[in-house]
């Protein structure tokens, strides 16, 4: 608090932390404190991860945490085992608590032969490859985080339903989870899993909204814009 309340200014990867910092900095101009989300290198086709349409299936499942309660992934993984069970689709799961991950997994009773478990580390790149061959990515997160799951999804060029983080809530405005039902999120998956075409428009859509918000160019102006209205706060 004594870092924020004593800095000069402040940047917040999600519009929440804005009146977090705010509220600590009452003193200071609100001005001083800017909401500019996490960038994605979106233009850089090294960081292009899509896979062929013909080469992708199932769903993956974008949260992994059985403890954090706002994470919803209990709920996630319900969803995901009822959307299984409706379409045939696969479904991937990153288990990194091994053992005690199974158990739990194992008393959802998925599909026979229809869970797939990711259980160790991989790089993000290997990591990346793996998301991008699948449909879709699921969530149910309600943490209001930056969005590093729809982040991902971005770089995979898959539609990422659910979850209602900064960069879900500006790529992702169609699908993302904020002020929706479980049950319009389900809707929202199952008609995705169904349509290549649509697809391709949340795609298409969710790239053109990052180009514009979420790029390393889109960041780069908004940090410019930020620091000369700093120097111009701190100067009067």
């Amino acid at each position: 608090m004594r870092i924020v309340a004593e800095a000069d200014g402040c940047v917040a990867t999600t519009p929440e932390a804005v009146e977090i910092y705010q509220r600590v900095r009452l003193k200071r101009d609100p001005a001083t404190v800017w909401f500019i989300p996490t960038p994605y290198p979106i233009d850089d086709q090294r960081w292009n991860f899509s896979a062929p349409p013909e080469k992708q299936s199932g769903i993956f499942v974008g949260t992994r945490e059985w403890d954090v309660p706002s994470r919803n992934h209990f709920a996630a993984l319900l969803v995901a085992r009822q959307l299984s069970e409706a379409t045939g689709e696969p479904v991937t799961v990153v288990n990194l608590d091994r053992r005690k991950g199974r158990r739990l997994l194992g008393e959802l009773k998925f599909p026979e032969g229809k869970l797939r478990l990711i259980e160790k580390w991989k790089s993000y790149p290997d990591y990346l490859r793996d998301v991008a061959r699948h449909k879709i990515v699921l969530q149910l997160d309600r943490s209001h985080v930056p969005g590093q799951v729809a982040g991902d999804a971005l770089l995979c060029r898959v539609p990422c339903v659910g979850g209602d983080g900064a960069i879900e809530r500006i790529a992702f405005a169609r699908t993302c989870g904020e002020g929706r039902t479980i049950s319009e999120i389900t809707s929202m998956a199952l008609d995705l899993l169904k349509s290549a075409e649509l697809r391709a428009a949340i795609v298409s859509e969710s790239h053109d909204r990052a180009r514009q918000r979420l790029s390393f160019q889109a960041a780069r102006l908004q940090l410019t814009e930020f620091f000369a209205q700093l120097q111009g706060t701190t100067a009067s």
